[in-house]
């Protein structure tokens, strides 16, 4: 276990090549760069790196020095701290990346940092009584917790990644169906999610409810067949709207004028020209 305050402008390389590299951004802002990327790491980020792999990470010199725990750890010492149910070394491999930067929810930076400062404080002191056992008890607990933080997050990645499929799914199906009388049991019954969550989802992407979004994109298809010559009973029936009363409503609320005289409007401004 190293530890790094780095207070002045500087780039450090870091990674082995037959450990494993564990970079934990305990406080400031650096910038790690690997081929052509160029990523911003915060506090709390923790940044995995294969062995045979090579990063640097540079600091900018602001107002808060840059201060980093560094562990190096070998695959053979990962089989050593394994126990039948967790194979660490094999976690480790298992994942898809060469360089992989994790953002740790706050509880598990907390004791991921006062372990690391733990760990590297022991470096300088006589050692106690069980000192390998309690430094070994130190380190299985910061892998667990720097592997459950890249669970976690490649957990929630996925669980983004569907929401967006499936919100986007639902706007495809609005789409196709606009003209039919859309409720959110029907999209409820549809999609298997619970009308909260579709709620939810739409007030975050369109700032509106189903409903409101749903109404509009009628309006704004009525709106369309207006402006192509068609009549306005042909309008409401064409655009999906169950009456005329809601209709008229729902478009003057809208625009701010009749159907009609939207209608007039537009005849008006054809012939002007």
């Amino acid at each position: 276990m190293e530890y790094l305050k780095i207070l002045d402008s500087a780039q450090r390389s870091f990674g082995q090549k037959k450990s494993y590299t564990i970079v934990f951004i305990a406080g400031g802002i650096g910038h790690m760069h690997q081929e052509d990327d160029n990523i911003v790491c915060t506090m709390e980020d923790l940044i995995f790196i294969k062995p045979g792999n090579k990063v640097k990470l540079e600091y900018r010199k602001n107002k808060y020095p840059l201060e980093v725990y560094v562990l190096y750890i070998g695959g053979e010492l990962l089989r050593k701290l394994s126990d039948e149910e967790t194979r660490l070394d094999e976690a480790f491999d298992f994942v898809p990346y060469q360089v992989k930067i994790v953002h740790s929810e706050t509880e598990s930076a907390m004791l991921i940092k006062n372990i690391s400062k733990k760990l590297y404080s022991m470096n300088n002191e006589p050692p106690k009584f069980a000192h390998s056992l309690y430094e070994k008890s130190l380190l299985t607990m910061i892998l667990v917790l720097a592997l459950r933080s890249s669970v976690q997050e490649d957990v929630q990645i996925k669980t983004n990644k569907k929401k967006h499929v499936v919100m986007d799914d639902i706007f495809i199906y609005i789409r196709e169906h606009l003209t039919e009388d859309i409720s959110l049991e029907r999209l409820e019954n549809e999609f298997y999610i619970s009308r909260y969550h579709i709620v939810r989802e739409f007030k975050k992407l369109t700032g509106e409810t189903p409903h409101s979004y749903i109404v509009k994109s009628k309006l704004d298809l009525c709106r369309h067949y207006i402006e192509q010559g068609k009549s306005i009973h042909e309008v409401y029936a064409l655009g999906g709207f169950g009456g005329y009363n809601h209709f008229f409503r729902a478009f003057k609320k809208e625009y701010g004028v009749t159907p009609m005289q939207y209608y007039k409007d537009l005849k008006i401004d054809r012939n002007e020209k």
